[in-house]
């Protein structure tokens, strides 16, 4: 049976791979430049999609590994790699919360834009501290939630209708915990807003015509403090145009 999450980046990967947010952010460069390479590393891209984290990774290191749930994606990543002629680096499907990797396989660790989908953060954060050796990296870029309830409330619930393999965007303090409870260091290394063009975002999600209403709705009943916090922009006829989420860069060294 599919889990949610592969039912909904089964649809359209190629979308995925060609939508500039995801190919060239410039969060993938402050990714690479968060850790220290020397070039014998060996490294797990974890909710892989497209593959744009490990072919940003794979001419800096020894080997790289993404894996993703969806088998389309996996595939979509394996043709962009060629298309790329992208060496060493390799595409599996995968479950980011049961790695079929040994104890300490990995020197690094990625996960870009994908943790919000688990469905069990908790355990595949157990399993990415497992893989990495001790003092390798854990970089994880996503957006988050702010500390305030009403705003956590309002940015999951709009994801959520958009897309229901959403699960949670979590709040820097529940990040953390929860890099402290696996023997992570817990830094943030870069913050930003991240731009979304409101139709665009919408036909990437294949957001289905009884969905679409309802997040209208939504937006347009979002509180003084949510249009402030999310920078959302309605256009004349009451239309959403566009918002913002926020976006974390967070490193942790396993101790």
């Amino acid at each position: 049976m599919k889990t949610s999450a592969q039912k909904q980046f089964s649809k359209n990967p190629d979308q995925y791979r060609d939508e500039p947010l995801f190919s060239a952010g410039k969060d993938l460069e402050a990714m690479v430049n968060s850790v220290s390479l020397k070039g014998d590393e060996a490294l797990l891209d974890v909710g892989t999609g497209a593959g744009h984290t490990a072919l940003a990774f794979s001419p800096l290191v020894k080997h790289c590994t993404g894996i993703d749930i969806t088998e389309e994606m996996v595939k979509t990543a394996a043709l962009f790699a060629k298309e790329k002629n992208a060496r060493h680096v390799r595409f599996l499907q995968g479950n980011a919360e049961k790695l079929d990797f040994d104890d300490a396989s990995f020197d690094i660790v990625t996960c870009r834009f994908a943790a919000h989908h688990f469905s069990d953060v908790r355990r595949a954060m157990t399993e990415i501290a497992r893989v990495l050796k001790p003092g390798g990296s854990f970089i994880l870029v996503d957006h988050y939630a702010p500390e305030d309830k009403a705003l956590d409330q309002f940015i999951n619930r709009l994801n959520q209708m958009r897309d229901p393999s959403h699960v949670r965007e979590y709040a820097l303090a529940e990040w953390n915990s929860l890099f402290e409870e696996n023997g992570l260091d817990y830094i943030e290394k870069q913050k930003w807003n991240i731009p979304i063009e409101y139709e665009n975002w919408i036909r990437r999600g294949a957001v289905p015509e009884e969905r679409k209403s309802k997040m209208i709705a939504h937006l347009a009943e979002a509180s003084r403090a949510c249009r402030d916090e999310f920078e959302i922009v309605h256009g004349e006829n009451g239309h959403p145009l566009s918002f913002k989420l926020k976006g974390i860069l967070i490193s942790g060294r396993k101790r």
